[in-house]
């Protein structure tokens, strides 16, 4: 089992900015339905994430948590406009590729449903953490790919999740990212500030 762990950013004013996937119409009906079947059988302390915040990450150019000697803000009128033509070059050369949610899992911070992460995803998340710095700052991009569900708002041992198995999201086609700057947790406030499309012929 695992001690859940209050999630202190839950609805919080603040300021990032992410490259993401948002999901189609249809993913987005399966993840909610999962969403309902995990609060049907789930005791645990669950802050559901709201369907219009739904999201995979693929990198976080300027985390809300970021600790640099100017405001995040700041951050990205430096460096805004350089990195928003970098990484829609690198989304521009990556070829569109399939996500296959096979599970969900939980980790203190998190429930979430995950899939494999394709080497495309893979080779686009290293080269704009490559091309992407400021100070000491450089982007992590997730180990895995996934879209969180739920976070907690209390400090309890969680049960094993259960849920349909027939509600899980596969064979989702990624063809576009969005771009945006978030000013309230999690993606319920965000500014789109580009939607570059994949284009990319090789692979994978």
């Amino acid at each position: 089992m695992i001690r859940t762990k209050i999630d202190t950013l839950w609805f919080r004013r603040c300021c990032a900015f992410h490259l993401q996937f948002l999901p189609d119409p249809e993913t987005l009906s399966k993840l909610c339905g999962l969403q309902d079947s995990i609060e049907r059988n789930s005791p645990a302390p669950l802050s559901r994430v709201p369907a219009t915040s739904l999201h995979m990450t693929i990198v976080t150019l300027v985390n809300a948590a970021t600790q640099v000697s100017i405001a995040n803000d700041e951050v990205w009128k430096l460096n805004g406009e350089k990195w928003k033509e970098t990484v829609g070059r690198l989304v521009e050369e990556t070829s569109p590729f399939d996500l296959h949610f096979h599970e969900v899992a939980a980790s203190e911070a998190a429930v979430f449903v995950k899939a494999e992460e394709p080497p495309a995803l893979r080779r686009l998340r290293s080269a704009i953490s490559d091309a992407v710095r400021f100070q000491d700052w450089r982007p992590t991009p997730p180990r895995i790919a996934h879209i969180t569900l739920f976070r907690f708002f209390a400090e309890e041992w969680l049960p094993p999740v259960e849920f349909d198995t027939g509600l899980l999201p596969t064979g989702v086609r990624v063809g576009s990212l969005t771009l945006l700057e978030e000013r309230i947790y999690p993606n319920v406030e965000i500014t789109i500030l580009g939607e570059p499309l994949l284009q990319g012929k090789s692979t994978g």
